[in-house]
């Protein structure tokens, strides 16, 4: 029973010393956290009116170096700056794209060329597939527009040829310029 009576008396005496011990600590830890923010530059934030209305050269991680001078002789003077000039006195050019940037355009370029010529192709294919399925109806057989049928879809023939040859070209372009 002592023992009990003793082991009582030391977790009772022990508690207030194990909470002062976490009080210090969290008052600590949060002077430190104090201490380190004013040490560390504020985050700018960056709004969606500010992403809408991007109309500068450059891309998000890499903007155009007049961009970034403009930008930052803005936040220096506090306030907002037009683009920097060039030496001649007129509005800076807009920068280079780079060898990446612009194969990205052409590649791009390219992929809609080759889904709007395999569409044709779809579209053409479809079309002949119904026209031959009227001149396949034997009700018409010797219907009166059997003959303009006929000129469709020859025409058509010729027409899904052309688009045919124009996917492999660029598909061809494609792999020349190892865009796939």
């Amino acid at each position: 029973m002592r023992l009990f009576a003793l082991a009582a008396l030391v977790a009772v005496a022990a508690a207030p010393a194990s909470a002062q011990s976490l009080g210090e600590i969290a008052a600590r830890e949060k002077a430190r956290r104090e201490k380190e923010a004013g040490k560390r530059p504020a985050a700018k934030v960056i709004t969606e009116d500010e992403l809408r209305g991007r109309r500068t050269a450059g891309t998000v991680s890499q903007p155009a170096a007049y961009e970034v001078a403009a930008t930052a002789s803005s936040e220096q003077a506090g306030g907002t700056a037009a683009p920097a000039a060039n030496p001649a006195g007129g509005p800076a050019a807009p920068p280079q794209k780079t060898e990446d940037e612009l194969r990205a355009e052409q590649q791009a370029q390219w992929r809609q060329k080759l889904l709007d010529a395999q569409a044709n192709v779809a579209s053409l294919r479809t079309r002949q597939e119904q026209i031959q399925a009227e001149l396949n109806d034997t009700r018409s057989i010797y219907g009166p527009n059997r003959a303009s049928l006929v000129g469709h879809l020859e025409k058509t023939k010729t027409a899904l040829a052309q688009a045919e040859q124009t996917v492999a070209n660029l598909e061809e372009e494609g792999r020349r310029n190892r865009y796939r």
